[in-house]
């Protein structure tokens, strides 16, 4: 049980002293269908927000409030207590919707507000039973004039828990606090006072058939705000017509008329605002979700940019390593070694260079996909991709051959990237021929123009070829068959190729063929037909 707060016995003071003030209650009695009083909309939407101890405060605060307004009534003891049985009757159904079906008091679904309207339906048949059976017994001649009060009363108890309960629970204090009168808000509020003039004001029209121009400005609301916008609609529709409605002094029968049309409105409004809120809710998690789902991203990008360094800086620090060997063991004759120990120092500056270069584009790549074409041969490339690897590849007594037609034309690529492809794709096939014990150790690099406007390079090899396993999900990260892989390089090498957009696919299983295709430099000639071997 929380504790009491004066503030929110004075909100609901001033609540109730307003909609009295509003309202004439006398006026459509014993019909009892003024639009506020009394509160049960009031009552029904503090107890569900606030909590059930506030029950006895708000019976004593109803009926202090009537005092100045109405004076003592000459049976207020008997009005006292069919306040309290009301109260009693609207604090188990509160205690039912927050701890029985518990319903969020916000109405923030459509489940809560489907609850909530049972809920509304019982309180209005509490409301009606306990001020018609609580009149005496002159106050109807017979049982079907009991009844008929009956439903009367309980159409406008529903209506009024209909449109005050969701508004102050939609709109609690948190939301009144983000409203602004808006130009549009304005606009909207004009459109409902211009519909309402349109139904009751002009003449020769009849006001029933018209009355679906209020659902022009209801829908307008609430699709633009949701449920708080919708309740505030149905107040100010509900609280313009009930004026116009006892201006007019409309007979009884009317007058009911018109407050079963006013509860198709309220329905419309509230399940149409529901339904908006939901999904702009929806909406919001989804964006915040995708914000944590992009930040997880950037994260997993962040570590994969970290993993394919590492990938493709092992090669040319694996060099650098055997050359600064080398070059520690050439020392120990400098005469002898002299010129051989200047051109490995050399290559040590070389694959230094090399190593920066791969460096600064995949982080290029990894930040924003940068790719610096440049017009080259697929000579050039390949000579600039296996290099490094033709005396990796010699030591382990694999021969490699490259197959290049006449007059192939030039090419558009980033250079250290598409070097980067060919060196992951050679290294590749030089493990699988060094570990998997082939009588025929050979790689062989192809290319051919398979239309004007791409360049198809192909690496075979004579290995054991790609296990059936690991096939489907060969291009995936972290997919590897070696033990001290990290099964980025293909990856990489399918992402820097689409980059450049091409494709790059495994053709055969073994023998083991990679293609990838690159775009043609625009303008550039060649003669297709013409192959040399």
């Amino acid at each position: 049980m929380r504790a009491i707060s004066w503030k929110v016995l004075l909100a609901f003071g001033f609540a109730n002293l307003a909609l009295d003030l509003l309202s004439n209650p006398q006026t459509m009695l014993p019909l009892a269908l003024a639009p506020w009083t009394p509160p049960i909309g009031l009552s029904l939407a503090f107890l569900l927000l606030f909590g059930l101890n506030y029950a006895p405060w708000l019976i004593g605060i109803t009926f202090l409030i009537g005092l100045p307004l109405y004076g003592l009534p000459p049976d207020w003891l008997a009005a006292l207590w069919a306040a309290t049985l009301l109260m009693l009757g609207l604090t188990g159904l509160a205690a039912w919707s927050r701890h029985g079906l518990h319903i969020n008091p916000r109405l923030e679904n459509l489940r809560d507000l489907s609850w909530f309207l049972v809920i509304a339906v019982l309180a209005a048949w509490l409301d009606a039973g306990v001020h018609v059976f609580s009149r005496s017994p002159e106050a109807a001649p017979d049982a079907f004039a009991w009844g008929a009060d009956l439903v009367n009363f309980w159409i406008g108890a529903l209506i009024r828990v209909l449109v005050i309960a969701p508004l102050v629970m939609a709109n609690n204090w948190q939301e009144w606090r983000k409203w602004r009168l808006t130009q549009e808000m304005f606009l909207q509020g004009v459109t409902i006072a211009l519909a309402l003039w349109v139904i009751f004001g002009l003449r020769y029209t009849d006001e029933f058939k018209f009355f679906y121009l209020l659902f022009l400005p209801l829908i307008w609301i609430a699709m633009r705000y949701g449920i708080y916008g919708a309740t505030a609609a149905l107040a100010a529709t509900h609280l313009g017509m009930n004026m116009i409605l006892e201006w007019r002094a409309l007979h009884a029968i009317t007058v009911v008329e018109f407050q079963m049309l006013m509860l198709g409105l309220a329905l419309t409004g509230l399940f149409l605002g529901i339904t908006v809120s939901v999904r702009r809710t929806t909406e919001e998690r989804l964006l915040r979700r995708e914000a944590d789902l992009n930040q997880a991203l950037r994260l997993a990008a962040a570590g994969e940019m970290a993993q394919a360094l590492a990938h493709e800086l092992n090669q040319p620090l694996s060099a650098l390593a055997n050359y600064a060997q080398a070059s520690r063991m050439m020392l120990t004759d400098l005469e002898r070694h002299g010129p051989l120990l200047a051109e490995t120092l050399n290559k040590i500056a070389d694959e230094a260079a090399r190593a920066g270069k791969v460096v600064h584009r995949l982080r290029e790549f990894f930040r924003g996909g940068t790719v610096r074409m440049e017009t080259c041969t697929v000579g050039d490339l390949i000579d600039e991709g296996t290099t490094p690897l033709t005396k990796r590849a010699a030591r382990f007594g694999i021969a490699l051959s490259v197959t290049l037609p006449a007059n192939l034309p030039d090419i558009s690529a980033d250079r250290v990237q598409i070097a980067t492809v060919l060196l992951n794709l050679v290294g590749n096939a030089i493990d699988a021929l060094r570990k998997g014990g082939a009588a025929e150790r050979q790689i062989e690099i192809e290319a051919e123009q398979i239309d004007p406007g791409m360049v198809r390079l192909c690496v075979t090899d004579s290995g054991p070829g790609i296990a059936p396993e690991i096939q489907d999900r060969l291009f995936q990260p972290f997919a590897t068959s070696k033990p001290e892989g990290m099964g980025l390089g293909l990856a990489i090498s399918r992402t820097l190729v689409e980059a450049h957009g091409g494709s790059l696919d495994l053709v055969s299983r073994r023998p083991t063929r990679f293609c990838f295709t690159l775009p043609v430099e625009a303008g550039s000639s060649s003669n297709p037909e013409h192959r040399t071997p």
